[in-house]
């Protein structure tokens, strides 16, 4: 006959704790391995928006200077719509090195080609990126920039989401008739 007083062996309970702390040991190093793997994946996207930022910067600079050289200087904002477009947070273009460089006269999405390159064809890779800037006058960000000023804020900016979250990356510069 057994004696099952002095049997040894788990209990159900002891099982259970036992599983428990297990659980606890394992869970722990994937949570900490999720949130590092997030943070990679959010500064990954943060480094492409400030290029994509500083891209569109470049060309604007690159069409003005291109408007000061054949039209002169009077007509440095040539192209750049600011009388109906491009002139609020509201009413957004966009500015493309990769696309001629030209003005789009709206946000634009960002797709990207097999060979690495950000534009707006839709024949790529759909990005979450999505670019836009505005001219306003200097040190008045909710007023439009006037033809005849000399000088204009470019504030450009990139959008995206990650999950649930959005970002932006945001890039301002003063923009003159003066070609540099």
């Amino acid at each position: 006959m057994k004696n099952l007083t002095t049997d040894k062996g788990f209990t159900i309970i002891e099982t259970l704790v036992a599983i428990t702390v297990l659980m606890i040991a394992i869970a722990g190093p994937l949570v900490v391995a999720n949130k590092g793997l997030t943070g990679a994946i959010v500064s990954k996207d943060q480094m492409t928006a400030s290029y994509l930022a500083q891209e569109s910067m470049e060309a604007i600079k690159n069409i003005r200077d291109n408007n000061v050289q054949q039209l002169g200087p009077s007509s440095w904002l040539t192209g750049f719509n600011v009388s109906s477009q491009c002139n609020s947070a509201s009413n957004l273009c966009d500015a493309s090195a990769i696309d001629a460089p030209t003005i789009t006269n709206a946000a634009a999405q960002m797709y990207v080609s097999a060979n690495g390159y950000y534009s707006h064809t839709g024949s790529a890779i759909r990005t979450p990126f999505i670019r836009s800037f505005y001219l306003s006058a200097p040190g008045l960000p909710g007023s439009p920039c006037q033809a005849a000023s000399n000088e204009c804020t470019v504030n450009v900016m990139v959008n995206w989401n990650e999950g649930i979250n959005p970002y932006r990356i945001t890039l301002v510069s003063e923009l003159t008739s003066a070609a540099r």
